[in-house]
């Protein structure tokens, strides 16, 4: 026999490694991405009309400016800001951007408590991109860590 027997090509082992911490960080990245893109959504909706008054169509900034019972408006750019802030400078969003989202069905709920079901038909297109931001923001932070 000859010592130049042909030789079976071994198989090469399988590794199953886990995902890297910089696949992570990119998901993650994405998520925070995404939440800031709708904060400052909705910090543009802010400014935008959020009802039809037979007087004109106020947007969250005029309701801001009348304080009193509807100080609340102004709780809406400073969360923004904050969420936005927070995904800048790569800090927990979770928190903030869930609370950021709640705010315009805070704001829906105390208009409907102060003027009844009607309010609902009298919504502009800046209270409408507001809930419709807000509920993102909402849903997006619990994948945030």
């Amino acid at each position: 026999m000859s010592d130049n027997a042909p030789v079976e090509p071994q198989p090469e082992a399988v590794v199953n490694n886990p995902p890297s911490q910089n696949e992570n960080q990119s998901v993650s990245l994405n998520v925070s991405q995404a939440v800031n893109v709708c904060a400052a959504g909705l910090l543009g909706c802010f400014f935008l009309p959020w009802i039809n008054f037979f007087l004109g169509k106020p947007s969250g900034f005029d309701f801001a400016k009348e304080g009193g019972k509807w100080l609340l408006f102004s709780a809406i750019p400073i969360f923004c800001i904050l969420t936005i802030i927070a995904g800048i400078t790569k800090q927990s969003q979770r928190v903030i951007a869930r609370t950021t989202g709640e705010l315009p069905f805070l704001i829906l709920g105390y208009a409907l408590y102060q003027m009844g079901r009607d309010t609902l038909r009298i919504i502009e297109f800046g209270g409408w991109a507001s809930l419709a931001l807000g509920l993102t923001l909402f849903f997006l932070s619990r994948r945030l860590k």
